[in-house]
């Protein structure tokens, strides 16, 4: 089956023009909503009834009034998906109704990014206006008569802080069509569909607007949350009411909220029942945590007593009757506020329900440990990544909802220790190829409109395709990508100095939020002078992967070449950035700058000529500016690499302060803590299955697997992970003078077990393990 297959016959259907006569237009595209439907009638319900379905930027698709799916999966001018979903359950003898939602963000370039009325970066838009296209037994678009309401009642603004997410609502419920997702007599102006495009090439290889792909991850599952809370406000200017008792009356011309409380941070769609309240103005203000408004400005997350909620709000203005406010796309929040204005009439409202929805990720890694502690990271460290995973992977799910480059790589490696999942990150490999720009390097988050290049973060792409071919052994992935890989190390290669390193470029040479370098937006002084030796390494590390990857598709030639590339950059960075004084290397050549990062990725590349000793300074040397979250993965693999792994636990201290201040997903960095959810720091995912436990792959694919577990940090741990050739089990335990082990492997799988000391022992065949070793 092809897409035509899915679509035969079918066509783009969009708004009329007589819809939008009256309409006042100042020369700017905006956000614009548009109701589709199409009733018909089924003699016999059973068997499958399968719908295709996409929209021109985004819908909410209906089926007899129940709410089903969103889409289409976020894509970009050449990739436009499309989802398939059978809806036989909610179909019924007689008449029936499909009804869709669809919300068209206008492009980028038509305001400026803080405007209101422009869509999210996430999402690709276009001049088209709200289209949808649908495949199915006599419902296709363009072939059947489908009708269409133009919406007037909502608004958007674009939420302070947050110009990323493109705008909130702002809602008037008088104006709204009523019924249109079920009645047989909706309200509104309704008209018939205008038809606009063919799906099929025009014969000439003319690519038509929005080339169809099928939707390449799962779609996203909905489920029922509930509030654990309230909160009693702590203000004297705004009453408080209450759901406890049932729906909440507000009386007339009066000013009541209250403060209800997800008991983590969620990503979920919420809808608000009420009835009357004609000319009110409900608040619905969705907040991580209490602070003063501030990044700074935060405690306890639960501190209701010193701190407020702020942040993003949609606003509804009810219609008196009755009726259930549902926002278009899902909000993140551990806390919700309503706040409500009454006018001449009481308004009822009923207690706010939440759908909570994500990337169906399944996670089979187990762990367990005596310590309190890390069982509680272990859990906020899952809650962070499945928050930061819905049709890409995203830096975070409350300000911007957009794929960097150097996150992603960090989730997708958290991904596979937790899942063995690779399918988005199969997506998030192409979606980073289909960003290269015409200079050869690749956007640094995508998809996206607005285009942004970090440079460092392309060699990171590079990592994820080694990562991909060590998790599943699929050698045609990195093979697909090759020419890619050449153009971002080409790319760097043009931009060697004098030095015999990597120099001043163009673009954001960000490196990580350090602290000292928070008015320079994570760029060091060496970057902005001249070669970074940060970025340098950095791209030795690329180099070797690329070199790696190159020799096992068969292209030896270009293997060493780029081995050759990676020794003159480290031969470069000892002669000029070793600091033989101070035993430590600086940030850039005569620059009097250094870095916890230099000295990690020193000892990674190889270059330190000894890495203990180095990375003693890098934790113990002050003045040295510090790794912030991103960097804690590799700082990590550093103290691993140097024996020195017993010093991790000051990274995952870091993270239990949070937790002592009722977090429950990981911030964005350590300082400033915009974001209260951010998956790079996610490290334990990664950590206690890879290092506590010590599950590895032995060989490409888990053709062998090698146990090499640390023992250190706890007393005792447990826990079972999962591969793609089945689940290892593994536990130890400190017994007096001796430490425990044991566990099991997946029958006929060879396996490894490394111990302290140098002792291994082989298991051919996989199986059961048992070890007694001396303290």
């Amino acid at each position: 089956m092809s897409v035509y297959d899915d679509f035969s016959g079918c066509s783009w259907i969009g708004v009329p023009a007589e819809l939008y006569k009256g309409q006042t237009w100042d020369g700017r595209l905006r956000t614009q909503t548009a109701y589709f439907r199409r009733a018909f009638q089924l003699n016999e319900p059973g068997g499958p009834f399968i719908l295709h379905i996409s929209a021109a930027t985004r819908y909410r698709l209906y089926v007899n009034g129940v709410s089903l799916l969103s889409g289409p999966c976020k894509g970009d001018r050449f990739r436009h998906f499309y989802e398939t979903i059978d809806v036989s359950q909610y179909l019924a003898r007689g008449d029936n109704l499909i009804a869709v939602k669809v919300v068209a963000y206008p492009p980028y370039d038509v305001a400026d990014e803080h405007a209101d009325g422009i869509g999210p970066q996430f999402i690709w838009g276009s001049a088209s206006g709200p289209c949808l296209l649908v495949g199915g037994p006599d419902v296709g678009t363009g072939q059947t008569d489908w009708r269409v309401c133009l919406d007037d009642a909502i608004e958007w603004k674009t939420p302070n802080l947050s110009f990323w997410m493109g705008g909130m609502e702002v809602v008037d419920g008088a104006r709204l069509p009523r019924g249109w997702a079920d009645s047989p007599t909706p309200g509104g102006v309704w008209a018939s569909a205008d038809v606009r495009w063919s799906i099929h090439p025009n014969g000439t290889g003319g690519i038509m607007p929005f080339p169809l792909l099928p939707r390449p991850i799962p779609l996203l599952y909905e489920q029922p949350a509930a509030w654990i809370g309230e909160k009693v406000l702590q203000s004297d200017d705004v009453l408080s009411f209450s759901f406890a008792n049932g729906p909440a009356v507000i009386p007339p011309h009066t000013r009541m909220a209250v403060e209800l409380d997800a008991g983590v941070l969620t990503t979920a769609y919420v809808s608000l029942p009420m009835s009357g309240g004609q000319g009110a103005e409900v608040t619905l203000r969705y907040a991580e945590c209490y602070s003063d408004g501030t990044y700074a400005g935060k405690g306890d997350r639960c501190d209701a007593v010193h701190y407020r909620l702020h942040g993003h709000q949609d606003i509804y203005r009810p219609s008196g009757g009755t009726e259930t406010y549902t926002p278009f796309w899902f909000r993140t929040m551990r806390f919700l506020r309503v706040e409500v204005q009454t006018a001449q009439e009481p308004l009822t409202l009923e207690m706010p329900m939440l759908v909570e929805t994500g990337y169906p990720l399944v996670v089979q890694t187990t762990f367990h440990s005596s310590d309190p502690a890390l069982n509680t990271l272990w859990e906020i460290s899952k809650r962070t990544l499945q928050r930061c995973m819905h049709e890409t992977y995203e830096d975070c799910p409350y300000y911007e909802q957009l794929q960097y480059t150097m996150d992603t790589r960090l989730q997708m490696l958290f991904t596979y220790a937790v899942s063995g999942d690779t399918r988005m990150a199969l997506r998030t490999i192409d979606d980073y190829h289909a960003s290269i720009l015409p200079e050869g390097i690749l956007q640094s988050r995508y998809p996206c409109q607005a285009s942004q290049v970090i440079p460092v973060f392309a060699l990171h792409w590079i990592f994820m395709l080694e990562d991909y071919y060590l998790e599943t052994g699929d050698i045609s992935v990195p093979r697909r990508y090759r020419p890619t890989i050449d153009n971002v190390l080409d790319w760097y290669a043009r931009h060697i100095d004098h030095t015999g390193l990597v120099g001043q470029t163009e673009h954001w040479q960000f490196t990580d939020w350090v602290e000292d370098w928070e008015g320079r937006y994570g760029m060091s002084a060496a970057s902005q002078a001249g070669p970074s030796v940060s970025n340098n390494l950095t791209y030795v590390l690329a180099l070797g992967s690329a070199a790696r990857l190159n020799r096992l598709t068969g292209r030896n030639d270009a293997a060493c070449a780029y081995e050759a590339d990676a020794r003159a950059i480290l031969a470069n960075v000892e002669k000029r950035c070793w600091d033989a004084t101070t035993g430590l290397y600086r940030e850039g050549p005569g620059i009097d700058e250094y870095t916890q990062h230099a000295q990690v990725l020193a000892v990674l590349t190889g270059l330190a000529a000894d890495p203990k000793a180095l990375m003693g300074k890098a934790l113990a040397e002050p003045g040295l500016h510090q790794c912030s979250f991103p960097w804690m993965f590799y700082f990590l693999r550093a103290l691993e690499r140097a024996g020195m792994y017993e010093r991790a636990s000051v990274f995952y201290d870091r993270l239990i302060h949070f937790v002592k201040l009722n977090a429950t997903t990981i911030p964005e960095r350590h300082y400033q803590t915009r974001s209260e959810c951010h998956a790079w720091g996610a490290f334990p995912l990664y950590e206690f299955p890879h290092t506590l436990l010590g599950v590895q792959p032995g060989s490409p694919g888990w053709g062998e697997i090698l146990i090499r577990p640390f023992f250190g940090i706890a007393t005792d741990c447990a826990g079972t992970v999962a591969t793609p050739i089945g689940q290892v089990e593994v536990a130890w335990e400190q017994k007096g003078d001796h430490i425990a082990l044991r566990g099991r492997s997946p029958e006929s799988i060879p396996c490894v077990i490394a111990l302290p000391g140098g002792r291994r022992v082989n298991l051919p065949r996989g199986g059961a393990f048992t070890e007694s070793l001396p303290m």
